[in-house]
């Protein structure tokens, strides 16, 4: 719970199924041990829903349509794809090792996630499913989870600077856009364009939620949609990418799995062994801890990083140094805010790679 006026949000009760009945008690932070035990299987149950939906779902996965869209129909020379090429660098070569040894049978993930693998795979499928597009923008969604006024939730650092990044970022691809669509005829006439977003929303195609149909695609929606793509490649990436090795490598901290039932009475005696009980063997806290370093510290590029001579037409160097100016901006201010709030450091310019 969120005090009015922007205290601090703290959990206040916790039921651990979703089954009612009287062996399905509700817990509060007067139950001791069983408090503890009822913690530690909400984050058992986050980080099966983050690794499986937030992570790969909802970054790797929805950015795999847009990928074959654009190979498939936009020419080498064409602007959004130079504009969109460096942002999928590897993207197809990480999933593809993603299915081969981490959600795999026998991966990774089957042997330290709570789910099945046929769940959590499953769960990837459904997060992507149900993504619409026009829903997920990054204002949009922070108004639908209620999380969007600072006066009510004021530490909320994702929030705060995600929005930084969000805004440098559409101004550089308006700008961009700006070269080279002069009007929604431009982007009607531009038949690779059309046959893109065509392919995108597809039944047989990427059948990706949320976009508008070729007809009702203007140069505003295009901006949005690639600020989107953008945006899902580069810094929400980072947001759920690396703090798995920040929050994830510490076992106890958000342990994949529990080891014990859950408590069913508040009146059972919970002692430190059943807690302990309840954390992965030594085995699967190394293969966590290894999983969480592999994942959560390689740093390969930076947001707005650019090989040189990437861009051919020299109308791009103006906006594109602005954009880097404003990236270098919000670092700075990133920084300044870590000085009076609990630190935040998952978005700092340097942390900002692409997927």
């Amino acid at each position: 719970v969120s005090a009015i006026g922007g205290g601090p949000f703290l959990p206040v009760a916790i039921q651990c199924s979703q089954t009612p009945g009287s062996s399905n008690p509700i817990f509060t932070p007067a139950d001791g041990n069983a408090w503890l035990l009822a913690k530690t299987i909400v984050d058992i149950a986050d980080g099966n829903y983050h690794e499986a939906g937030t992570h790969l779902g909802r970054t790797h996965l929805i950015m795999e349509p847009f990928v074959l869209a654009s190979a498939r129909n936009l020419a080498w020379r064409h602007p959004i794809v130079q504009l969109l090429a460096p942002h999928f660098e590897g993207t197809l070569a990480i999933n593809d090792m993603a299915w081969k040894h981490l959600i795999s049978d026998t991966g990774a993930v089957d042997r330290l996630m709570g789910g099945s693998i046929a769940t959590s795979r499953g769960l990837a499928v459904k997060t992507v499913q149900n993504m619409k597009i026009d829903q997920s923008m990054l204002p949009i969604s922070f108004e639908q989870r209620g999380v969007a006024d600072p006066q009510r939730l004021a530490n909320y650092a994702y929030r705060d600077d995600s929005k930084l990044y969000w805004e440098a970022i559409t101004l550089w691809v308006q700008a961009y856009l700006d070269i080279y669509y002069k009007s929604d005829q431009d982007i009607q006439s531009d038949f690779e364009l059309q046959a893109w977003i065509r392919e995108l929303t597809s039944k047989d195609g990427g059948r990706v939620q949320g976009l508008p149909a070729p007809q009702e695609l203007t140069k505003a929606k295009l901006v949005e949609i690639i600020t989107f793509v953008i945006y899902t490649c580069s810094v929400q990436h980072a947001a759920v990418n690396f703090p798995q090795y920040d929050h994830m490598s510490y076992v106890p901290n958000m342990p994949l799995a529990g080891y014990r039932p859950a408590p069913t009475s508040v009146d059972e005696k919970i002692e430190d062994e059943d807690y302990f009980n309840m954390l992965p063997p030594m085995d699967m806290a190394e293969l966590q801890m290894n999983l969480g370093y592999l994942l959560g510290t390689v740093h390969y590029t930076q947001l707005g990083q650019y090989a040189i001579g990437h861009f051919k037409d020299p109308r791009v160097a103006q906006p594109l140094r602005t954009f880097q100016q404003n990236l270098t901006g919000i670092g700075e201010q990133i920084r300044i805010r870590n000085l009076s709030r609990p630190t935040y450091e998952t978005l700092l310019r340097p942390s900002v790679a692409v997927l």
